[in-house]
């Protein structure tokens, strides 16, 4: 889709959500995003989505009841959700279009962008709308508010739904590379999951882990020095990921060690 069409359809998908006709939303969402679809899930492409989204986002951002409405999508999103192949459910498109839209609105309205996150925690149940959202928002409001928001994904790290706690460090590759001199902070969150168990948490500790090391990489190397003793094979198998992108000689000193 070329940037004119999607500028296009995101006008006339803002005019459906102005006169809250939101089947008529999704049925031109869907209708448009047929020929994006590709490989064996047909599966719609995810730049062209994240584009609309954040278009609509843009256009929304003046109205009164943008939260509302973005949070009805997101709620039909999750209407009759089967998951398929790859962990990821149905109703992806339009939760795409919800994460980038509130990716454009979050820059600029912080606090009722927060509290749109903290309301649909309990919704997330897939790897590929969690980094998303981290991608997306999660850094916009790191950007405005740091403190509230290393605070607050600290104590997603605790969190029942496995989903959270993997927001909870998914959001730092971006955050880092947005703010490189804040691996500290990032390592202390990181920290917290040392000892985590489940493989689509620990997957994004070490993803992060790489990400801080391209920054501030003898901040990670300190960091995992002081896990070197450890017997417990999940952090064991976070290390031996998560040191992948030290420089070499780091590496061989984690090692030899």
């Amino acid at each position: 889709m070329e940037k004119h069409e999607i500028k296009k359809l995101a006008r006339e998908l803002y005019q459906e959500l102005k006169g809250n006709n939101i089947e008529k939303f999704i049925e031109k969402l869907l209708k448009s995003l047929e020929k994006e679809r590709t490989g064996k899930l047909k599966m719609a492409k995810t730049p062209v989505m994240n584009a609309i989204g954040k278009e609509l986002g843009i256009l929304m951002m003046k109205d009164n009841d943008k939260f509302d409405k973005l949070l009805k999508l997101w709620k039909i999103s999750f209407r009759d959700a089967k998951k398929g192949e790859f962990a990821t459910t149905t109703g992806r498109e339009l939760r795409y279009i919800v994460i980038n839209a509130l990716g454009s609105i979050s820059k600029k309205e912080y606090e009722n962008s927060k509290k749109f996150v903290l309301g649909i925690l309990g919704d997330l149940r897939d790897w590929e709308m969690v980094d998303t959202l981290g991608l997306r928002v999660i850094v916009n409001l790191a950007k405005s508010n740091k403190e509230e928001i290393f605070s607050t994904l600290e104590k997603w790290t605790s969190h029942k739904n496995k989903w959270v706690r993997r927001l909870s460090v998914a959001s730092l590759p971006p955050i880092i590379r947005s703010m490189p001199n804040e691996a500290e902070n990032c390592l202390k969150i990181i920290e917290k999951l040392m000892n985590e168990q489940d493989i689509d948490v620990k997957k994004a500790v070490a993803w992060a882990l790489r990400e801080i090391s391209k920054r501030d990489p003898n901040a990670v190397y300190k960091f995992l020095t002081g896990y070197l003793d450890t017997i417990n094979k999940d952090t064991l198998w976070i290390i031996r990921e998560g040191m992948k992108k030290l420089p070499s000689e780091f590496q061989k000193k984690l090692h030899a060690t």
